[in-house]
């Protein structure tokens, strides 16, 4: 089993200008507006122009968190978003 290491461990892979996460947001957005397309698809590219600029300014990891947070994604070994209390 061959893995291959960045460079940088501090610095995010980057796929044209965006990092990994942003670019799998950039490409699932215009993937579903060009489906949907008309009014609400534009609305879809607006959002994501305001979305980018936002993310920016917040820590690396933010979406998987965000995802978290919402329950749409699981974190092996770690409680759920809507416990309060954990024991170890």
């Amino acid at each position: 089993m061959d893995e291959r290491l960045p460079q940088f461990l501090h610095k995010p892979t980057q796929i044209l200008w965006f990092d990994s996460q942003e670019f799998i947001v950039v490409m699932s957005t215009i993937f579903v507006a060009v489906i949907v397309g008309g009014i609400i698809g534009w609305l879809l590219i607006g959002a994501l122009l305001l979305f980018i600029p936002w993310k920016r300014t917040k820590p690396r990891g933010f979406i998987p968190h965000l995802a978290w947070r919402w329950g749409l994604a699981r974190f092996r070994h770690y409680p759920g978003p809507t416990q309060t209390r954990f024991f170890e």
